[in-house]
C-alpha cells in the first residue's frame, strides 16, 4: 500500500489516496492519546486584538520603503523551502513590516519572477518613482487665484472664504500648512490723520535725531518721560483657559455685562538706564497710581450701611489732572530720576486730551518745579507713547491673571503688576518706539506702516545703551522738507 501511495503522488500532486487501514489507525491512536493526555486549566486574560499580530494585520496603505521591501524578501527566503513559502508565512511576516499579507506575496512573487527572468539579485524595489500617487485637481497657483478672487471683506472667516471661492476646507487647510503663504492676519483701524497731523508727527520724529561718527542716529530719550492714562477693568466679559475636558472652568457671573467696574490709572515711565551716583539700575519705572477717591455710601446695602467710608473711582477733570501730576508724578521724578540727568531738562510728555493742556511748562514754573517741561505729543499719534505703543499692554496681561473682586484688589493687582514687568520689556519698547519714529519718517509721518521684526532678545546686547540708526536715504528727503516748511 505505501507505494501505490507514493505512485498516486507522483502522478498527481493535487489528489492524494490514503489506505483504509492507515487511516483507522490513525484516527485511533489520535483518540486514545487525547482521552489519556491530562486535562489543564489555565486562566488567563483574552488578548486584545492588535495592529501587530498575524490574525490582524495591519491594513493601512502605506508605501514601503526599498529597505523594508528588501527586508521582506530576505526574511522569505531564509523562511521558504526550495522556493516554496509555508502556510502563513505570508500573514506572519506581513504582521512584522506591520503591511498586508498580499504585499508581502507580490514583493516575493516578483523577486522570484526577476530570478527567473535572469537577474543576478532578486528584484523588489518599488516601481513608484517621483509624483506617485493620485493626480492633484488644484495647484497652488489655481488655490491663490480661486481666493484672491474672492474680496478682502468677505474673507474674514474660514467658511466664507470656502463658500465664495470653492475650494474645499481641507484643500485650503492642506495649502495654508504646506505653502506657508495664506494666513490669518489682524487688522487695526488707526486714527486718522490730517496734513497737519502728518507734518507734526514728521518734526517730532525729527527731532530726535542727531549725528555721531558718521551716522544717524535716534537720540537715547534719556530726558523724556512718558505719562498716560488707562482704563482698567476688574474682569472681562470673556476670557479664554487652556484647559482639559475633566477640568471645569470658573464660573463667573455679572449683573451686567456694560457696567463693569473700572479704574482709570495714570503711569509714568522713563528709559532705563545705569545710575552712575546709586550705582545701581534704573528701571525707569516712577509710579502707577489710581484716580479713586474715599466718599460716603450714598445708599445701604447688604454689604454695609449708609454713610461708610467707600473707595469710587474718580472723575478725571483738568484740576485731578493736575493734582496727580504736582503730587505724584513730579515727585517721583524727583526722588527717582538719575542725578547725573537732573541737570537737564526733563521733558514731560503726555497727550492731547482735553484735561491735559492745563499742564504747561508756565503752570509748573508757577507752582516752583524747575527742570521739567511739559512736551505734548503730535495730535492722534498714541504710537509715538511708549505706555500706549505696548507697555500699557505689558502690564494689562498681568493684572488680568489675578482674581480681583473690590476696586481695592484691582488697585493692588495693578502695582504689583506695574513693579513685576521686567526691565528688559520696557528697554525694548523704547527701541521699538525708535523704529516707529523712523517708520514715520519713511512714510512721510502717515501711520499705515509695518514694523520688522528687529528680534532684540537674539541681535541686541544691551538694551538699555542701543539707538536705532536712521536710513541716510529716509532722514535726507524728510530734512529739506521740514526746512522748506
Amino acid at each position: 500500500m505505501p507505494q501505490k501511495l507514493q505512485r498516486e503522488k507522483k502522478s498527481a500532486h493535487s489528489r492524494y489516496t490514503i489506505d483504509p487501514l492507515i487511516s483507522q489507525n490513525s484516527i485511533l491512536h489520535l483518540v486514545l492519546n487525547t482521552l489519556l493526555a491530562p486535562v489543564v486549566f489555565v486562566v488567563s486574560p483574552v488578548p486584545m486584538p492588535s495592529p501587530t499580530t498575524p490574525h490582524q494585520p495591519n491594513h493601512d496603505k502605506r508605501k514601503l520603503s526599498d529597505l523594508e521591501r528588501r527586508a521582506i524578501y530576505e526574511t522569505l527566503l531564509g523562511r521558504s523551502n526550495n522556493g516554496r513559502i509555508a502556510h502563513g508565512e505570508y500573514t506572519t511576516t506581513a504582521a512584522t513590516f506591520q503591511c498586508h499579507w498580499k504585499t508581502v506575496a507580490r514583493i516575493w512573487k516578483r523577486g522570484q519572477e526577476s530570478l527567473r527572468n535572469g537577474s543576478v539579485v532578486a528584484v523588489v524595489n518599488a516601481r513608484f518613482k517621483g509624483n506617485s500617487g493620485p493626480k492633484v485637481q488644484r495647484s497652488p497657483s489655481d488655490i491663490r487665484a480661486a481666493v484672491k478672487a474672492v474680496p478682502l471683506v468677505a474673507r474674514q472667516i474660514l467658511r466664507s472664504v470656502v463658500e465664495h471661492s470653492g475650494i474645499p476646507k481641507t484643500t485650503l487647510v492642506r495649502h495654508m500648512a504646506e505653502e506657508d503663504q495664506l494666513k490669518s492676519k489682524s487688522s487695526y483701524s488707526k486714527p486718522f490723520l490730517t496734513e497737519d497731523n502728518e507734518r507734526s508727527r514728521v518734526k517730532h520724529a525729527m527731532s530726535f535725531l542727531f549725528q555721531s561718527s558718521k551716522k544717524i542716529t535716534f537720540s537715547n530719550m534719556h530726558n523724556f518721560v512718558h505719562v498716560d492714562e488707562k482704563w482698567f477693568f476688574l474682569t472681562t466679559v470673556k476670557k479664554r483657559y487652556y484647559a482639559y475636558e475633566d477640568e471645569v472652568l470658573p464660573s463667573r457671573y455679572l449683573k451686567s455685562k456694560r457696567f463693569i467696574t473700572k479704574v482709570m490709572f495714570l503711569a509714568a515711565v522713563a528709559r532705563p538706564r545705569y545710575d552712575f551716583h546709586k550705582k545701581s539700575m534704573f528701571d525707569g519705572k516712577l509710579g502707577v497710581w489710581p484716580f479713586i477717591e474715599k466718599v460716603p455710601a450714598k445708599r445701604g446695602s447688604k454689604n454695609r450701611p449708609k454713610g461708610t467710608i467707600v473707595t469710587v473711582p474718580q472723575t478725571v477733570t483738568a484740576d485731578v489732572y493736575r493734582d496727580m501730576i504736582l503730587k505724584n508724578v513730579v515727585p517721583a521724578i524727583k526722588s527717582k530720576f538719575p542725578l547725573g540727568d537732573q541737570s537737564k531738562i526733563i521733558y514731560l510728555q503726555q497727550d492731547n486730551a482735553s484735561p491735559h493742556n492745563c499742564v504747561t511748562s508756565q503752570l509748573l514754573l508757577q507752582y516752583g518745579v524747575e527742570g521739567i517741561e511739559a512736551a505734548n505729543q503730535p495730535a492722534n499719534s498714541p504710537d509715538l507713547n511708549i505706555l500706549d505703543l505696548g507697555y500699557f499692554n505689558s502690564i494689562q496681561s498681568l493684572q488680568s491673571q489675578k482674581v480681583t473682586r473690590t476696586i481695592e484688589e484691582l488697585v493692588d493687582a495693578v502695582n504689583s503688576s506695574f513693579h513685576e514687568l521686567p526691565v528688559d520689556t520696557l528697554s525694548k519698547t523704547f527701541i521699538t518706539l525708535q523704529k516707529v519714529m523712523e517708520k514715520t519718517l519713511e512714510n512721510m509721518g502717515k501711520n499705515d506702516y509695518k514694523l520688522p521684526h528687529m528680534r532684540k532678545d537674539a541681535s541686541i546686547k544691551d538694551l538699555s545703551l542701543f539707538n536705532v540708526n536712521c536710513d541716510p536715504a529716509i532722514h535726507r528727503p524728510q530734512l529739506r522738507l521740514t526746512v522748506n516748511q
